[in-house]
């Protein structure tokens, strides 16, 4: 069997890899699996990461260096597609080096006519005209663009781009269910406004004082060091700090919870596949829609006052539904197969670009 062309990779895929943030990583792995199901080969795989060691090892495909030119240089000239499958590359919440970077890889990509899909992306805020620009002329030259919810596309549609819409990848993910209800897991990251920050600091305390354990999930290393400060500062009750690397040892630290109480999307997906009863402070427009097209309870600024009752609002956040699950876990497929399709100039998918 041969190829098309001599170059060694059908697709490289880029992103926020290898700095530790569990989400992204899930993210890398979910890309991989789908790809795998398409048909693409592991060998057939690329990615660019901050730890080429540890990414090589975890997806069992090529890594390059992210930071190196010459490396990011090498996988393009050696890839048919450069892909990003999902997360938030467009964004400066902190600051625009986020979008310059991703910005100055689509367009060298393009240079070098390598067709770019951004998949599942949430795009924005992009608070700075910089940002704003950088994120138009990058998405404007993708030859394929979904994003994962409502604010994205109309961010997209005020710069005149078209987009999909598609679920984040990370909900396909099949995980064992809770086996008993006996602890809380609360998850809360730094970096936003404390407006954010109080109301599950307050839905921390709320439940210790009911009985439960609290079991503190750090989805990055900043996770951790912010809880563990709040927690020695006696701002939130004691708990111990998990630090799950992927998909299985969040499952294994949830089968013991009845509920979860938190920040990042990610850690509200994992909580809501394990079958936890989840709370959510909508930090971000990704967290906020997701907490509506899921049924999930969200935790506002209206939790801060004297009538705050978790229990109450447990209650009204129950999510049961298997069969959305279902027909969520066949979209995503279907977007990583249209995506690479679109890219290899096939929109049937990957099958029809081989050659016997």
């Amino acid at each position: 069997m041969t190829r098309p062309d001599a170059r060694s990779f059908d697709v490289l895929l880029a992103g926020y890899f290898g700095f530790s943030n569990l989400g992204d990583e899930l993210l890398a792995e979910a890309a991989v699996d789908n790809l795998t199901i398409m048909g693409v080969s592991r060998e057939r795989m690329a990615i660019l990461t901050n730890n080429i060691d540890y990414t090589a090892s975890r997806l069992g495909i090529k890594a390059f260096s992210r930071w190196n030119p010459a490396s990011v240089l090498g996988a393009l000239g050696t890839s048919r597609t450069l892909i990003f499958p999902g997360g938030g590359i467009f964004q400066d919440a902190s600051s625009a080096r986020s979008s310059v970077y991703y910005w100055s890889l689509i367009r060298t990509a393009s240079m070098k006519r390598v067709p770019t899909g951004a998949l599942a992306q949430s795009v924005g805020p992009l608070r700075g005209m910089l940002a704003k620009k950088l994120a138009s002329d990058a998405l404007s030259v993708c030859k394929y663009v979904s994003v994962r919810d409502s604010a994205s596309v109309d961010v997209l549609s005020s710069m005149n781009l078209r987009c999909y819409v598609t679920p984040d990848p990370v909900l396909g993910f099949e995980l064992p269910q809770t086996v008993s209800r006996e602890t809380a897991l609360v998850n809360m990251r730094p970096g936003c406004d404390g407006v954010y920050v109080i109301p599950v600091v307050k839905a921390a305390n709320s439940m210790s004082a009911s009985g439960m354990k609290i079991t503190y999930v750090a989805m990055s290393g900043e996770d951790a060091s912010f809880m563990r400060k709040l927690r020695d500062s006696g701002e939130i009750p004691d708990g111990g700090i998990s630090e799950p690397k992927n998909a299985e040892d969040f499952s294994g630290i949830a089968r013991k919870a009845a509920v979860a109480a938190g920040m990042r999307l990610h850690f509200g997906e994992l909580s809501m596949l394990c079958g936890l009863d989840v709370l959510l402070s909508p930090y971000d427009p990704k967290v906020r829609s997701f907490a509506a097209e899921w049924n999930i309870g969200l935790l506002t600024e209206s939790e801060n006052n004297e009538n705050f009752d978790i229990m109450r609002l447990l209650t009204n956040s129950r999510f049961g539904d298997k069969k959305k699950l279902t027909e969520v876990r066949s979209r995503i497929a279907a977007d990583f197969k249209k995506a690479l399709g679109r890219l290899l100039g096939e929109d049937d998918g990957f099958e029809k670009t081989r050659r016997t």
